[in-house]
């Protein structure tokens, strides 16, 4: 062998090792945040997940989405050729503005894509003047 030949097949090896550890320990899901009037959005893009394998949690002001997304290997029969979708587990969290109604958050997940709602509440004012004696 030459040995720039050598040297391409050795990157090669490493290339295709780090790509296969990327995918199968961690991934990040795709978020986009809206806004309206009403509420704040979060729509998560989960692909082939189902609904169980997802948790919402609010900690204080802080909302986390986690989970973990499997490699499907129940056919013994069939080898992969190609893998271009991530797995493993995922958390994403988001510190909410002042304004949202923590308790009233509502979730949805149809076609591969999570629906977190987060109404919005009337900010009390809580500013007090305090007289000089």
């Amino acid at each position: 062998m030459f040995p720039s030949q050598m040297m391409n097949m050795i990157d090669s090896m490493f290339n295709e090792t780090a790509g296969k550890f990327e995918r199968h320990v961690f991934f990040t899901p795709r978020i986009d945040v809206t806004e309206n009037a009403k509420a704040f959005e979060l729509h998560v893009s989960l692909p082939g997940m189902k609904k169980e394998e997802i948790n919402i949690d609010v900690d204080g002001d802080v909302i986390t989405i986690s989970g973990e997304r499997k490699l499907k290997t129940e056919d013994n029969d069939s080898k992969f050729h190609v893998v271009e979708s991530y797995y493993g587990k995922f958390s994403r969290s988001f510190t909410l503005p002042e304004n949202t109604a923590k308790s009233d958050i509502t979730a949805s997940y149809t076609d591969g894509v999570l629906l977190v709602v987060v109404p919005k509440t009337e900010v009390k004012d809580n500013k007090t003047t305090i007289s000089i004696k």
